[in-house]
């Protein structure tokens, strides 16, 4: 017999689960990807706040020297006043104690270098006053701050950046500084105004060890959602496996009630005429040979009246085993109607289906029955075969089938006639 073949409903719930899994893993992906970018984000916003909070300490430590014109320090053997201040007029530099000690000037700009210097040799973060009119070369300022300082001018309050330095990863923030009344006196000559720029403050965090710690923690972080991923994959696999499996023999037994008798397990006539119109149009086209077989039980409601309705379903279930073990797989047989079976055998002459329909009967009515309760019996079946003829229909040729079958049966039974 032919298995029959459908587009089942598993292929569907299959598809819509393994869809619901990549929806719930793209889920969990653009969640762990905007977190991802967010932790990113807060990183670099926490260097840019730290930056900020040591340029404003670097200002105002900048601006309470300039308020107080400086700080007089003690003089050690080896110090100098810085020669830069010599050249401004009126300023005094140094203060002698008489048989005492002698102080020296530290201006801002002086003064922030040495803190910078103390805070780099710390490891804490350095910082470099700039500008693009520097008095002092060694507040020239690098190609980062150049950068800034020309930026400045065209109306950036910041600029920071990551830099390799030469222990690693460092982040560089500037801001500009505000020319003030107090910074004249040092910087009038240079023609700067107050609320002129005139140069800037860069301040260099090492980065390289947080930017590690970054790192690994976004691992951890991946290998995690990759873990959920693979978990929800996995239970979202094991609840597919069984669930379409379950759904599948539910499908399976419904589609066996749709198609099937329920007492021989033979196709239902439904079923048999589908299969039966797809093998006669698959002749046609191929111009092949195709009969068909219509059979019944001899007397059948005698067996009912006398051995009851138990035994003559035990007598349809017999034959049915009978003729589904005669037949090959690419045969169509079904239950056409209470003690009638119709046969179509593609590829089958008219000659070859008489013979084979003979030997059918004979096997019919040489078997001796037994029921569950030892009873023994004996039937004969009537069969009407006829050939497909050019240019007609199936329901033609079933019709001329049922025609030989009845006039088997008007012949006496128990034999084969041709249509």
């Amino acid at each position: 017999m032919l298995d029959f073949s459908f587009k089942s409903s598993t292929e569907s719930v299959r598809n819509y689960l393994i869809g619901i899994c990549l929806i719930i893993n793209l889920i969990i992906l653009a969640l762990f990807l905007g977190f991802y970018l967010r932790t990113d984000a807060l990183f670099n916003q926490q260097l840019i706040n730290t930056g900020r909070v040591f340029f404003e300490e670097i200002v105002i430590t900048r601006k309470w020297l300039a308020q107080h014109q400086g700080i007089f320090v003690t003089m050690k053997p080896g110090d100098h006043v810085n020669p830069y201040l010599k050249t401004i007029p009126g300023l005094k530099t140094i203060i002698h104690e008489p048989g005492g000690d002698s102080y020296m000037l530290k201006n801002p700009a002086l003064a922030t270098r040495e803190i910078s210097i103390i805070a780099a040799r710390e490891g804490a973060f350095k910082f470099h006053l700039t500008s693009l009119k520097p008095i002092n070369p060694e507040n020239k300022p690098d190609q980062f701050e150049k950068n800034a300082l020309e930026s400045f001018a065209t109306g950036e309050y910041e600029k920071y950046a990551f830099e390799k330095g030469s222990v690693g990863k460092v982040f560089r923030y500037m801001a500009p500084l505000i020319t003030e009344e107090a910074c004249l006196r040092c910087h009038a000559h240079q023609g700067y105004s107050v609320g002129d720029i005139r140069g800037g403050i860069s301040v260099t965090i090492p980065a390289q060890s947080m930017m590690e710690k970054m790192q690994a923690n976004k691992f951890y972080l991946t290998l995690s959602v990759l873990g959920v991923v693979v978990i929800i994959t996995l239970f979202m696999y094991l609840i597919a496996r069984f669930f379409i499996r379950d759904l599948g023999e539910a499908e399976q037994k419904l589609l066996n009630m749709a198609t099937t008798d329920y007492l021989t397990g033979l196709l239902n006539r439904r079923e048999g005429f589908r299969r039966i119109i797809a093998e006669f149009s698959r002749a046609e086209r191929a111009g092949k040979p195709l009969c068909a077989m219509m059979l019944d039980i001899d007397h059948f409601k005698r067996i009912n009246d006398t051995h009851g309705h138990l035994t003559g379903d035990f007598v349809l279930k017999t034959l049915a085993a009978t003729l589904k073990k005669a037949l090959r797989m690419s045969d169509i047989l079904c239950r056409y109607g209470g003690e009638e079976f119709l046969i179509v055998l593609p590829e089958t002459g008219l000659e070859e289906i008489t013979l084979l329909a003979e030997r059918l009967r004979q096997q019919i009515e040489q078997s001796v029955l037994q029921t569950d309760d030892h009873k023994k019996l004996t039937v004969t079946i009537s069969i009407g075969v006829a050939g497909h003829q050019p240019g007609e229909t199936y329901e033609h040729l079933i019709a001329r089938a049922d025609q030989a079958l009845y006039q088997a049966k008007e012949s006496g039974r128990n034999r084969v006639c041709a249509g």
